[in-house]
């Protein structure tokens, strides 16, 4: 049938399993989240794999990958709920496909009753990918300038570069380097809020591709920095 939107119900789903996360409520509802989440994200990766086919852009749209589990990790986890109470796809960018890497940087969908966003970089890189994003900016800081200020990626990304920063210019880098802002951060994502209404239809399909183009060009950069042996 393809993908038409997610049921408009997964929105009382979400705010119902955050009230009572537990294995009994989840399991009178698991034929619903089966059906009308798994199921509904699986018919749109199908359709988003052909649309990156299509317009040649490296993404990697498949339910192995591209799905989180509902089910939490408690091991070392001071929350013992048992599931997450969020919607999240993620579609790595890998301009060598076939070629399976530890880390990608790639887009990524979220709906939760809170907030639905679309956003994209690299989340909580490691330390070895981390520095090697930090060289490649400070040599090619001005490619990432004009990247993400280029009037099309501020309309579709608005907030950029969220996350934890250090306080302090991290070792072997210039103080007064001009980007210096940029190599303090320790991850690179940009992201837009999205309107709940969006999920419950097939625009969606059209978002995420229009959201996949602007954003392609920034994931290569990065993607560049994670491929190639920099030294410093």
């Amino acid at each position: 049938m393809g993908f038409n939107g997610f049921s408009k119900d997964i929105y009382w789903f979400y705010s119902e399993l955050k009230k009572n996360n537990n294995k009994e409520w989840f399991y009178e509802n698991k034929k619903f989240y089966e059906k009308e989440i798994k199921e509904a994200s699986k018919d749109l990766l199908t359709e988003m794999s052909q649309r990156f086919a299509s317009i040649g852009l490296p993404f990697v749209a498949d339910p192995k990958v591209s799905l989180f589990r509902i089910n939490r990790d408690i091991r070392f986890s001071s929350n013992k709920d048992p599931y997450k109470t969020n919607l999240g796809i993620y579609f790595p960018y890998n301009a060598k496909l076939g070629e399976r890497l530890p880390e990608s940087p790639g887009l990524y969908y979220h709906f939760a009753p809170e907030e639905s966003f679309i956003g994209g970089g690299i989340h909580m890189p490691s330390s070895e990918t981390l520095r090697a994003l930090r060289i490649k900016i400070a040599n090619d800081w001005e490619e990432l300038y004009d990247i993400t200020n280029a009037k099309e990626f501020k309309k579709e990304y608005p907030n950029e570069f969220y996350g934890e920063k250090l306080k302090r210019m991290p070792r072997g880098f210039d103080e007064k380097h001009p980007a210096a802002e940029l190599l303090k951060l320790k991850e690179f994502t940009v992201w837009t809020d999205l309107d709940h209404k969006v999920s419950y239809t097939s625009k969606l399909l059209d978002v995420l591709e229009r959201k996949a183009v602007v954003i392609a060009p920034f994931l290569e950069f990065l993607f560049q920095s994670m491929t190639k042996k920099i030294f410093m």
